[in-house]
């Protein structure tokens, strides 16, 4: 008795956690148009879109979408990658509520996935394996999540575009130089068992086949880690007065920022990103964490590599 009890526990626990994320995305929802009505409301104010030739008279709209995108954008459609808006202090208090509620929302994400052990599927296919748990005695209440969910097209939501907050840059700001990171990878560690599963789903058949070969050849106690080259990250380096001393301060950013100041800095500077087919970037550095991986992929296909480690061990 204590045992079913304590199953249907868990899943009532589950299925709040889930109309916990339905919640949270709403509140990120009205705190993302919230921004954009304030953003818009600045349009006496200067705003900066480097790189984006198609800015002119609807540079502001541009950069409203840009700065709240939350969906997966459609072929074709392209949004500025950087810039700079100057924004009331109107403007960056809902910029901070904004920020508060994309953390709101990734934690809600975070607790449904450790509720199904970690999972690191889609979010759609995630809730739907939490509601598909429950019994019947929960069945009401999960048709009518479902629907709100589909209401609220929740799997076409871009995560990453969702946890990015909006960077707000110091007061005073003199200078902004944008560069691209080159050089910087994912790396994770991963299990046997996963990697066995990652490989079974594989496509390809006969990458599929030497992928299970190889990891079959494996002994459980070799590791492995997930490691691929991420694009290149776009970063700045400020310059800004702070207690009339000249402050410099080097800074990784995801889109457009915010400026505190009424007017644009009277320095600035763009590059375009290098891409993949520069054949002039520097050689890549030898990291602490690189070292102890071997540079070689393992499973070419899953990006996976053995720890040096492991092997000296052999």
């Amino acid at each position: 008795m204590l045992s079913e009890f304590m199953r249907f526990l868990g899943c009532s626990m589950q299925v709040l956690l889930v109309q916990g994320l339905l919640q949270h995305y709403e509140a990120l929802r009205v705190a993302n148009t919230r921004f954009a009505d304030a953003v818009r409301a600045d349009q006496d104010l200067p705003l900066l879109l480097p790189g984006h030739s198609n800015a002119g008279v609807h540079g502001r709209d541009l950069a409203i979408q840009s700065m709240t995108q939350m969906w997966l954008l459609e072929p074709g459609e392209v949004l500025p990658k950087a810039g700079v808006v100057c924004a009331s202090p109107a403007t960056i208090r809902q910029a901070e509520n904004l920020n508060q509620a994309k953390d709101d929302f990734r934690q809600a994400i975070k607790a449904v996935r450790e509720a199904v052990t970690g999972n690191k599927s889609r979010l759609d296919k995630l809730i739907d394996r939490v509601l598909q748990q429950q019994d019947e005695a929960q069945r009401r209440r999960i048709d009518s999540l479902q629907l709100a969910l589909k209401r609220a097209k929740i799997n076409r939501l871009d995560l990453l575009r969702c946890y990015a907050n909006i960077r707000i840059l110091p007061e005073q700001l003199m200078s902004i130089s944008w560069t691209w990171a080159r050089t910087h990878s994912a790396i994770d560690k991963i299990s046997r068992e996963d990697a066995i599963e990652q490989a079974e789903n594989l496509s390809n058949s006969n990458a599929r086949e030497i992928a299970l070969s190889r990891l079959q050849a494996l002994s459980p106690e070799q590791s492995l880690v997930f490691k691929k080259k991420l694009p290149n990250q776009l970063r700045a380096n400020l310059l800004y007065r702070q207690s009339d001393e000249v402050k410099r301060k080097a800074i990784t950013i995801s889109g457009i920022v915010l400026c505190q100041d009424p007017i644009l800095p009277e320095r600035w500077v763009w590059r375009d990103d290098p891409g993949e087919a520069d054949k002039k970037a520097p050689p890549r550095r030898i990291t602490r964490l690189d070292s102890k991986i071997d540079p070689e992929p393992y499973i070419k296909a899953l990006h996976l590599h053995r720890y040096l480690g492991d092997l000296n061990g052999q």
